[in-house]
């Protein structure tokens, strides 16, 4: 992934003195930007892009012991985070999807305990890294705060009138927002390689709302098997139906349990993957951008609905605990 060795090369002319940290941060280049949160982590300057891949793999063990400790892991979600294949390759490689991912789990996790500043902290970063996933996240951990989520749950009602306003929204936005996706479309399209001439543009009103409403499905499932152009996209279509079927396993027991938790998650999955799903065509691009929002799936509805297991046992299922118990 050729990406890698602008990372690289951005921390090593950061620490050589070439560049200036806050030169590298206030530059508005993204790569440059999360090159300055490596050059600061107190490791030896990396000789390679390998090299470079240990600081993510560094971060996502860090990940891992905070949640342990905030005791937010099931035995379900804690299996999922340390054998997810996706994430044990993109955690490895050193591009910013690892600083993404960890600072969107903490802003959701100090939401979750009502720690609106912090949880704002962690917010500010995504914005320099990777600003769509901030204008995803912000809404959710505002709403989720709001609603006090991991407590009381949204409701379905609530979650409904949300949907549906999300709906009216999506129409009235559409003549200014119609040609921004296009222009987004495009310039994903051809980063990726594509020829211009070959995307199929969003055509009017109807079109935006029909990809928006089924792009999101077809974004988290892309690529299948028959689509694969390569062995890696092989494997990753075999990945994806084994992820779409432990999903479908969770929010069933999900919403057995607690449909009122559960129906605030599956709105953010699906706007979050409907927005990627307007954009993204590239196999490759979706399952590196897409996994993050997986994870976070994940490991909060398992912490919210209680899921520490993928099938329900009847003569267990009123007595099941989280991983961890408190010491009250």
């Amino acid at each position: 992934m050729p990406d890698q060795f602008k990372y690289w090369a951005g921390v090593n002319a950061i620490r050589s003195g070439d560049l200036g940290l806050i030169e590298a941060f206030s530059s508005g280049e993204t790569v440059l930007q999360a090159s300055t949160f490596f050059a600061v982590m107190p490791f030896p300057t990396p000789v390679s892009p390998i090299s470079l891949g240990f600081y993510n793999t560094f971060i996502y063990i860090n990940l891992f012991f905070i949640l342990y400790v905030k005791r937010v892991f099931t035995k379900v979600s804690l299996w999922f985070y340390l054998l997810f294949p996706s994430m044990a390759l993109y955690t490895a490689l050193s591009l910013r999807e690892t600083l993404i991912l960890f600072f969107m789990i903490l802003a959701v996790t100090y939401a979750r305990e009502s720690k609106i500043f912090k949880s704002i902290l962690c917010m500010l970063p995504i914005y320099f890294i990777k600003f769509q996933n901030f204008y995803i996240v912000g809404p959710v951990v505002l709403l989720y705060f709001i609603f006090n989520v991991a407590k009381k749950g949204m409701g379905l009602t609530k979650a409904l009138i949300i949907g549906v306003i999300g709906l009216i929204s999506l129409l009235a936005s559409a003549p200014i927002a119609l040609p921004l996706v296009n222009q987004f479309r495009v310039a994903m399209f051809v980063e990726d390689g594509g020829d211009p001439k070959d995307i199929e543009l969003i055509s009017g009103v109807s079109d935006f709302v029909l990809q928006g409403l089924t792009s999101g499905f077809y974004f988290l499932s892309k690529p299948l098997p028959w689509e694969a152009t390569s062995a890696l996209q092989f494997i990753q279509s075999f990945e994806n139906l084994l992820v779409l079927g432990i999903l479908f396993l969770i929010t069933r027991q999900a919403w057995i349990k607690s449909p009122d938790r559960l129906a605030f998650w599956l709105l953010f999955l699906a706007f979050s993957m409907s927005i990627y799903g307007l954009v993204v065509f590239n196999y490759g691009t979706a399952v590196r951008y897409r996994y993050p929002f997986v994870i976070i799936y994940v490991i909060f509805v398992c912490a919210d609905c209680n899921i520490t297991r993928l099938r329900s046992n009847k003569r267990t299922e009123n007595y099941t605990q989280p991983i961890f118990k408190s010491s009250e």
